[in-house]
């Protein structure tokens, strides 16, 4: 590994080991920097659905012992969860209170007035995470510039809280009118609610994301306390089971930003953690698709459950305003990520109609594919990548678990009996239903954003992602596909190569014109003092420190805006300079800007990034010239409705400049790649297998 320049004060507080964690439905992956080789280790242990803590211990244990290390000479450990997701998703999360605005009662009902298929009339709202009944109102009132209208009475305070005693609820989080351009009212209710409501967990609206935009700052707030009962309890088990095994570091997460953050802080702000575990998969493929050069990327993580997609473009992810959290909107900056109920462990069925369908239901952890062996008896993907000989049963997960090829036939036997034709056929057909799924889901979303899947290059990861990865390539009309070196544990590696990155938001709503400069500065000073006070708090060893402003603006009587990139330093930004850099960039992404019409401010935004430690990834000795790899056997697969005779490779044993023709399996511990017939792939420099197709 090339020589790092560090500060003295990093290389003294470094200790031996770096280590990313990441917490999945079917298994736990881990990812260990040697700092002083540079060599990366990967391990894989089942998750305990039940305690994922214990996996993520497990899993320390047995990979530094593998070693012969210790674990209190882990110096950083990054983890990386879906924890909170999976509550949003499988709605059970905290029984949550809100407390509204005297009149704002329905907030969370009203919503924004929209189904969510506007042409689908028998379609319903979501249920909302709040019943009404536990919505409490609050005689108090701020007007939209953020002047009291009616002020907090302790008889108001008084009666609200006696309220939600009687709830008998885990959390309560407020979320009062216009608090966003005065957030005093709202921390002073949430103040005095904690003084009376002992054991129960308050927090406010404008100290996640202050906002404009009520409804959609009230969903951050309620999300926010649905999970944070739960992340609590999860980041205690997580620093007790660590500890237990001699785990002595400070413990930080991932968050939906790409950024980390430290455990403290996420289990009082969950919110930010929702996309924790898929932000940093993309984390971890940016940084192995520029070490082998690529750039332009579509990647995709292929888990047990789901089907990850993200967009990196000029080697950096993607990031977006308006992802969904399950049925809810979320408006903080998060990596852009699209999630598909495709994955190893979805369980294919057929409907009411007779249609076979695939997900979103999966056999997850416990029991799992029935190829398993733990008494799962559905057919799921794993089972058809086993029976059409994607597989080794004797290999998985290098040999440490043996899958069952007779369990996997037997749970696909009703399918094929169903469909009329044999059981390699049926399994076939499973994996052009997830092909499918993923690709017609993708499609919309590559579209509108303006790419051209052909255009880019396919980053698959995950345990399945390099299996199904020929599949979708072809069915997208993909050419190239980037195999990172260990696909099954990016995620991980992600969380630990993550920087620390905390955004914040000032909303602003007014002209450019109408304000004087001293003013817009003053306010991008206040929330560049916020962001480094955040980033002083959290204590953690950085080589530098940058900061990013953009504002979202648009023309004068627009139902939209653009968040703008401005300049870094506060000294620079004045109405001159915003109107330039907004007028830039709407001409640059609509062919024309329109001077001299009035522009508006909707938001200020500032970004920090603490800047970790990095490292590169170690160069593969390279082959002789002309040489081509052996093979460590042949095994027959399925592929395409044809058999063939596909020579099988150990990926530890290639090196780089090596290359050869599919049909052929690569087969390492954390995963199984495809190369499908007319593909070639070739070995670079760091590791990563590039797959090329070469005939249509």
């Amino acid at each position: 590994m090339p020589e790092r320049s560090l500060p003295r004060s990093v290389r003294e507080a470094a200790l031996t080991y770096r280590l990313g964690i990441d917490i999945g439905g079917t298994f736990t992956d881990l990812t260990l920097l040697d700092e002083a080789s540079g060599l990366v280790h990967t391990h894989k242990v089942p998750s305990t659905p039940h305690s994922p803590s214990q996996a993520a211990a497990a899993g320390i244990e047995q990979l530094v012992g593998r070693l012969g290390g210790d674990p209190a000479d882990i110096g950083s450990f990054v983890h990386g969860t879906t924890i909170g997701l999976n509550a949003v998703l499988e709605r059970r999360g905290a029984k949550v209170a809100l407390v509204v605005a005297a009149g704002n009662r329905d907030l969370l009902e009203l919503a924004r007035l929209q189904k969510p298929n506007q042409f689908d009339l028998m379609s319903s709202v979501p249920a909302s995470l709040v019943p009404r009944r536990r919505v409490v109102e609050l005689p108090v009132r701020l007007d939209r510039d953020g002047e009291v209208v009616l002020a907090l009475t302790d008889k108001a305070i008084d009666r609200c809280a006696d309220a939600l005693a009687a709830m008998d609820v885990e959390a309560v989080t407020v979320c009062l009118l216009n608090a966003f351009a005065q957030p005093q009212q709202e921390a002073a209710v949430v103040q005095e609610l904690q003084e009376r409501l002992q054991g129960v967990m308050v927090s406010r609206s404008t100290d996640l994301w202050p906002e404009a935009r009520e409804y959609e700052r009230g969903i951050v707030a309620v999300l926010n306390a649905y999970v944070q009962p739960l992340m609590s309890r999860y980041v205690e088990a997580l620093k007790q089971d660590a500890q237990r095994v001699g785990l002595r570091s400070k413990l930080y997460l991932t968050r939906s930003n790409g950024g980390v953050m430290s455990a403290q802080t996420a289990a009082r702000l969950p919110v930010h953690t929702l996309l924790s575990g898929p932000a940093a998969g993309v984390v971890g493929a940016a940084f192995v698709a520029r070490a082998a050069g690529v750039l332009d990327c579509v990647t995709c993580d292929i888990g047990g459950t789901s089907a990850d997609v993200s967009i990196i473009r000029g080697g950096v992810p993607v990031y977006s305003t308006d992802a969904g959290i399950g049925d809810f909107p979320m408006v903080m900056p998060a990596v852009d990520v699209f999630a598909v109920g495709a994955g190893g462990g979805s369980i294919a069925r057929f409907d009411s109609l007779g249609l076979m369908k695939l997900g979103p239901q999966s056999a997850g952890a416990v029991p799992g594919p029935a190829a398993y062996g733990r008494g799962g008896e559905q057919p799921t993907t794993t089972d058809a990548y086993l029976v059409c000989g994607f597989l080794d049963p004797e290999r998985f997960l290098g040999g440490a678990m043996r899958l069952h090829t007779e369990l996997a036939e037997r749970a696909l036997a009703p399918l094929a009996e169903r469909l009329g034709v044999d059981i390699p056929a049926a399994a076939e057909a499973v994996l052009a239903l997830g092909t499918s799924n993923m690709s017609t889901s993708l499609l919309p979303m590559l579209t509108k954003r303006g790419i051209d899947p052909r255009d880019f290059v396919l980053v698959p990861y995950g345990g399945a992602g390099a299996t199904h990865a020929c599949l979708l390539a072809e069915d997208l009309g993909m050419t190239r596909i980037l195999v990172p070196p260990s696909p099954g544990t990016l995620c991980a590696l992600g969380a630990m190569i993550a920087d620390l990155k905390a955004d914040y938001i000032r909303s602003w709503r007014k002209a450019v014109d109408a304000v004087p400069d001293e003013s817009l500065r003053a306010s991008f000073e206040a929330l560049e003092a916020q962001a480094r006070g955040w980033l002083d708090g959290e204590q953690a060893e950085v080589e530098s420190v940058s900061l990013d402003f953009s504002a979202d603006m648009r023309y004068a009587g627009q139902a939209f805006e653009l968040e703008v990139p401005l300049p870094d330093r506060v000294a620079q930004l004045g109405g001159d300079c915003l109107r330039a850099c907004f007028e830039a960039a709407y001409a640059t992404l609509y062919g024309a800007a329109q001077p001299g019409s009035p522009v508006e401010v909707v938001n200020l935004r500032a970004r920090i990034t603490g800047r970790r430690p990095t490292f590169a990834l170690r160069e593969l000795p390279a082959a002789d010239a002309g040489s081509e790899p052996v093979p460590a056997g042949r095994r027959r697969i399925r592929y395409g409705g044809t058999l063939h005779d596909a020579r099988v490779y150990r990926r530890e044993a290639l090196l780089a400049g090596h290359g050869f023709d599919g049909p052929a399996i690569v087969e390492q511990f954390d995963t199984t790649t495809v190369v499908a017939p007319g593909f070639r792939a070739t070995v670079d420099r760091v590791g990563a297998l590039m797959l090329t197709r070469t005939s249509p």
